[in-house]
């Protein structure tokens, strides 16, 4: 686990690799306005990952890559991050190979969500100022934002089970969701999809998805069965009502190394009831917009001014610079400064703080007592402490109702964790 004691911007000079897993990355410990990491790429490469409120601004002009990435294998769980500036893709988790035969397989990327986060802002100096590409078996992701990246909003990595629900996409180029293949089973449910200045074809201004059939070179030729259903568009009341009704685009026939690729249709591809999933308390898509451009992102310590002009353009639709897609950091600013303060403190350096132990009943001067789990609910002390909850009042977290985000409090400045 890594507790952060200082706060500012830290300049990558080469990629940082995360290989070695059980891995807890808490920014919401940073003090005063928190951490962003930018210069080089992070990727993920292991299993059993958590990375919450960081922000992943890489800015590199030279070497194409994403901000935050990587190949992981499973469990990994990506809370209240801001990635931005990439130039590849902002955010991207799934896993695929190619054989040598040349068949896109993949691979067992198990258990991953991404929830609460923003992917903003691809750079777009190389025609390629994506949102991300995700994927997993299964998956969940819900209450992100897109805005701003021409395409991959998301792209959905290869097959499998695909939950995608009480997101929010803004500002897009030509592309929202798509991907998948034959063995996909896809849920689009209660998302808002809201097109921008960039946003100029009419046609595409009311896209929720495009369909594509695999061909032959893929492990699972086909389009795989889609459930879309309650996804608002703004400006668009018939489609809104009816997902299907303009809103599923199916991409044309193509040719594959001589193959004819049909066109996908909609008999085969619907499905008419959501596929089991995750549980996630769902709202509807105009409720789950007002709480995305509430709480998404690194909130804590605080948002950044980056985020805040994010949110801004999403809600008036007028981008600080152009119609929203940028080529570098320095048509939007650039970087803005992070403040630092004095971290609160940990005399036995256990991870929480020593206000925070005395107003539990934990000892500060015992750092095993972090490992501690009294109220017997699966989580230590320590998460607790993360986690902004009470470590001596059980709670059943299996129960949906009970998923909530525990350390929103948006009119309180954070001057010490809590």
């Amino acid at each position: 686990m890594v507790v952060f004691g200082v706060a500012g911007l830290i300049t990558l000079q080469t990629p940082v690799v995360i290989n070695h897993p059980y891995l807890t990355l808490a920014g919401q410990t940073a003090p005063g306005d928190g951490i962003c990491i930018r210069g080089q790429s992070v990727h993920i490469n292991t299993h059993d990952v958590i990375i919450r409120y960081l922000r992943f601004r890489r800015g590199n002009l030279k070497v194409r890559d994403d901000a935050l990435g990587g190949y992981p294998v499973a469990n990994v769980i990506i809370d209240h991050v801001s990635a931005s500036w990439g130039l590849d893709e902002n955010l991207s988790l799934y896993r695929w190979i190619k054989t040598e035969g040349g068949k896109m397989q993949k691979m067992p990327l198990e258990n991953v969500t991404i929830q609460w986060s923003i992917s903003s802002e691809a750079l777009n100096l190389n025609n390629h100022a994506f949102g991300g590409t995700w994927g997993g078996e299964p998956c969940s992701f819900h209450h992100n934002l897109f805005a701003c990246n021409t395409g991959r909003n998301p792209s959905i990595g290869m097959g499998g089970l695909f939950d995608f629900r009480n997101n929010v996409l803004f500002n897009w180029v030509h592309r929202t969701i798509d991907g998948g293949d034959g063995s996909s089973r896809i849920n689009l449910v209660a998302n808002y999809f809201k097109a921008g200045p960039a946003t100029k074809a009419e046609a595409l201004r009311h896209r929720i998805c495009k369909i594509q059939r695999r061909g032959e070179n893929y492990e699972y030729p086909g389009c795989g069965h889609w459930y879309v259903a309650g996804n608002y568009v703004d400006g668009y009341p018939r489609i809104t009502a009816d997902n299907w009704d303009g809103g599923v685009f199916f991409a044309e026939a193509g040719e594959v190394k001589g193959t004819i690729i049909p066109q996908a249709t909609e008999e085969e591809s619907r499905s008419r009831e959501p596929f089991p999933a995750p549980p996630v308390h769902t709202q509807t898509a105009e409720e789950a917009y007002e709480l995305v451009l509430a709480q998404a992102g690194a909130s804590l310590p605080r948002r950044d001014a980056v985020d805040e002009r994010i949110i801004a353009t999403v809600r008036t639709g007028r981008p600080a610079f152009g119609d929203g897609i940028i080529d570098s950091p320095a048509d939007v600013g650039g970087w803005p400064e992070y403040r630092s303060a004095p971290a609160p403190e940990d005399h036995d350096t256990d991870g929480m703080s020593d206000a925070w132990e005395q107003a539990h009943g934990l000892d500060p001067a015992d750092p095993s007592d972090a490992r501690s789990d009294s109220d017997h609910d699966g989580y230590t002390a320590v998460e607790e402490y993360l986690n902004g909850t009470d470590p001596t009042t059980f709670v059943d977290y299996t129960k949906p109702e009970n998923n909530r985000n525990t350390l929103h409090t948006p009119a309180e400045p954070r001057g010490a964790r809590r």
